[in-house]
């Protein structure tokens, strides 16, 4: 097995035990505000044109779709390349932050937010600097799961 191949195997196990942590701090913190624990994927769901399995299936899709991608980035760019844990971490939480920016905080604005305020009415507003918050730390223990598999798959190769 290649270097890259091990690496994508690791990108995508790190997707999917990323998606499953953020899954975890989405139900605790929806129960810590006192909403329906299901409540990010009922949005999610109606965000994609579907009910909750269908929000389900594409936190899961995106999360190993982005592991992925990150594999393959840190197996093309040789700077890129994990060469130490410190290194990997470093790289992965990056990696999260970046969609946090240019992923999550327009598909929130411009998509979540008004399916919350519809669903939630104007009590939703008062809940998104929470949601913001926890949003970037979700994405970035992705990043540093993802790049801590990539790394741990991929040396050794």
């Amino acid at each position: 097995m290649t270097l890259s191949s091990r690496g994508i195997i690791g990108g995508a196990l790190g997707g999917l035990v990323g998606a499953t942590i953020m899954t975890a701090i989405l139900i605790a913190s929806k129960a810590a505000m006192g909403l329906p624990l299901l409540a990010d994927f009922m949005v999610m769901g109606t965000f994609v044109g579907g009910a909750v399995a269908a929000g389900f299936a594409a936190h899961y899709i995106v999360g190993l779709v982005d592991g992925i991608i990150f594999a393959t980035i840190v197996a093309v760019v040789k700077a890129l390349r994990p060469t130490s844990t410190g290194k990997a971490l470093a790289l992965g939480a990056l990696y999260g932050v970046i969609p946090f920016i240019l992923v999550f905080i327009p598909v929130l604005m411009l998509g979540f937010a008004p399916i919350m305020m519809a669903l939630m009415g104007a009590g939703a507003a008062a809940m998104l600097p929470t949601v913001i918050a926890l949003g970037f730390v979700e994405h970035l223990l992705f990043g540093l799961i993802v790049g801590a598999l990539v790394y741990l798959f991929s040396r050794g190769a």
